[in-house]
């Protein structure tokens, strides 16, 4: 196998960790930006519209911290995704399901979350590093749980 083939599935292993990690972190923000760049750019997209747009690391723990403050429970199951890799810059696109279950009203909601996520990615000092996010909410749907 040459050295460049692989160097990059050394790549996109790297980078499948770091999707994966952030994902098997669940609602721990804190550990989470420590995935992104400090001037990372995110922008969030509900129903086609957009209603998030950050700009820097510790922004993006501050408006995730709030949307996620609610949240008693959460899973994340990431699925198919695609990585291209052009030296120390990638980009991946991956899906992922996320299942939140929250408090409202006295009740326990189940939120269903299909999310399409397109990434940039840069190694700095040897670490892959999400630089910037572009995160769509496919479909959402919430329900009461019956368990």
């Amino acid at each position: 196998m040459s050295e460049n083939v692989l160097e990059m599935l050394e790549a996109k292993e790297a980078i499948r960790e770091v999707i994966d990690r952030f994902s098997n972190l669940e609602c721990d923000v804190a550990a989470q930006k420590a995935l992104f760049t400090d001037d990372t750019h995110v922008t969030v997209y509900m129903g086609g519209q957009k209603t998030m747009d950050i700009c820097g690391a510790d922004e993006l723990e501050k408006q995730f911290s709030a949307f996620t403050t609610g949240v008693k429970d959460s899973h994340h199951m990431n699925g198919q995704q695609v990585i291209e890799v052009e030296g120390d810059a990638a980009t991946d696109v991956h899906y992922c399901k996320a299942l939140l279950i929250t408090e409202q009203d006295g009740k326990t909601m189940i939120s269903d979350n299909y999310i399409r996520y397109t990434d940039k990615l840069i190694k700095k000092d040897g670490k892959w590093l999400i630089s910037e996010r572009e995160q769509h909410f496919v479909c959402s749907e919430s329900r009461e749980l019956n368990a």
